[in-house]
């Protein structure tokens, strides 16, 4: 798949996973890690004994997933947990020795993209602190995305049904830009009079660049919102983050083809870049798209990092 089809798969796929409760969603968790790991078995529930806490295993490795994914995980903090905790026992009982002992739990929630309780850790610390030699995990929706998507194409089609064609997104990278743009924009935290921390590098690599003083006074201030940036990443696949990484990447180089001038070359770069990466230019979106650049100024992807 090029590009713009492995975007399509992966809003196909996102649409799935956010539309999926219960049994659908372990079904679909089930589907993936076929194709996944040949391995891989699933457990039917048999009559009243159910699946005894397993939805599949991995005998192998004595790796052990159990699926949790209800309607809405965002009231459902005392529910998750207890889950936890009651299947994990049940699993433990009937699998351990009856079958191969567990070497790693995996805990299958869908969180629908909006992340985990910070009380389900502690629980799961619990279990490796009690079952000896027991490793535990969680497995997210992006972690469902990012394993599907590093399947072969047929398995994802297999997977998510046929791409409609033909596609009618011929520059698909901006609908990226438009989600965590959106994200930012929408993001919600508590004001704060905090000082933008110095950082020696950034400043430096201004200085290098031979950008402005306003310019860095710009970046400065989208480096003091990059954490919203960051959480984006928490929450969403690698494939997002790989995708506007490339994205402002290639902005970067064609700005540098474009934009000749013997003076002030940097600047008009810059503005090149923020002029590309903007959907539309509203001071809210462009202020977006400047917390982006200077993440992605840290992170040098764009412009040139100090010898």
């Amino acid at each position: 798949m090029d590009s713009n089809q492995k975007y399509i798969a992966r809003i196909m796929l996102k649409n799935r996973i956010l539309q999926s409760d219960a049994q659908a969603y372990e079904d679909l968790f089930i589907k993936v890690m076929q194709n996944k790991n040949p391995n891989f078995q699933p457990i039917k529930p048999q009559g009243s004994y159910g699946d005894r806490k397993n939805d599949g295993f991995d005998k192998t490795t004595g790796t052990y997933y159990q699926v949790y994914a209800p309607e809405n995980i965002k009231h459902k903090e005392k529910d998750t947990i207890d889950k936890l905790v009651t299947d994990f026992e049940g699993l433990y009982n009937y699998w351990n020795k009856q079958v191969t002992p567990i070497k790693q739990f995996v805990y299958v929630v869908n969180d629908k993209y909006k992340g985990t309780y910070p009380s389900l850790h502690p629980e799961l610390a619990k279990i490796e602190n009690t079952y000896e030699g027991v490793k535990t995990e969680v497995f997210l929706s992006k972690h469902l995305e990012d394993t599907c998507l590093e399947l072969s194409d047929d398995k994802i089609i297999d997977i998510i049904g046929i791409l409609p064609t033909p596609f009618l997104i011929n520059d698909v990278e901006p609908s990226i830009l438009n989600e965590v743009i959106n994200f930012i924009l929408q993001y919600e935290s508590p004001y704060t009079e905090e000082a933008i921390p110095p950082d020696p590098n950034f400043d430096e690599k201004i200085q290098f660049n031979d950008l402005n003083v306003y310019i860095g006074g710009l970046l400065d201030m989208g480096r003091l919102q990059s954490h919203i940036v960051i959480k984006y990443f928490e929450l969403n696949s690698n494939f997002t983050k790989d995708e506007l990484r490339t994205k402002f990447n290639y902005f970067y180089e064609q700005s540098q083809k474009e934009i000749t001038e013997e003076e002030n070359n940097s600047d008009i770069i810059f503005f090149s870049i923020l002029e590309k990466a903007s959907p539309n230019k509203t001071k809210a979106v462009q202020d977006a798209v400047l917390v982006l650049m200077a993440h992605y100024f840290e992170y040098c992807d764009i412009f040139e990092t100090p010898s």
